[in-house]
């Protein structure tokens, strides 16, 4: 794997990595086999939430991870989409090693091509509409960062669900000039 963060993206850009499908039971008999499964991808959770799709640079990092996995080839703009879909913040590659890499969320953007203030905005409204419900806030990308607004709900509300998330620390490493909030006039 590359050695700095240019020649990973370089690295990812024009190559592929092997994305691990696995089976998941969705229902069991009464001995324990599966009645029906579905095939899915595999990410991993860490103790404070935070999710990353696995990927592997070759089918010798993927066994060592787990032989029974599926290798599904696929370039590195797509895992880098696949993750962020999946609502990963980050690709943890090689994770049984042999030297485990971590491309993060900003770097995700980059190689999917996704513009990371709008993604960040988009990571703002969510949290939102699940604290306050849907269309309460508004939320707008700025050329440099992002822009809260309600009718209803003070900035110091806002402020407080906000400062209250997971999600803020990610939010904020997208967009380092920060969340410009205004509540009602």
């Amino acid at each position: 794997m590359a050695s700095t963060p240019d020649e990973l993206r370089t690295a990812l850009r024009a190559g592929r990595l092997l994305v691990a499908i696995v089976a998941t039971a969705d229902e069991v008999d009464e001995t324990g086999a599966d009645k029906s499964s579905h095939m899915s991808v595999v990410s991993m959770v860490t103790a404070d939430g935070r999710r990353g799709l696995l990927a592997f640079t070759g089918l010798d990092s993927l066994t060592a991870w787990d032989r029974d996995a599926r290798p599904v080839p696929v370039s590195g703009p797509d895992a880098a989409e696949a993750a962020l879909d999946d609502g990963c913040e980050a690709l943890v590659i090689d994770v049984a090693g042999p030297q485990r890499t971590v491309v993060l969320e900003a770097d995700l953007l980059d190689l999917a091509g996704k513009d990371r203030i709008s993604h960040a905005a988009a990571l703002v409204r969510e949290m939102l509409d699940a604290a306050v419900g849907s269309g309460r806030t508004t939320v707008e990308t700025t050329s440099e960062g992002l822009g809260v607004a309600s009718d209803s709900i003070s900035a110091e509300q806002i402020a407080s669900i906000l400062q209250g998330s997971n999600a803020t620390a990610r939010v904020l490493a997208l967009v380092p000039s920060g969340i410009e909030i205004h509540g009602p006039a």
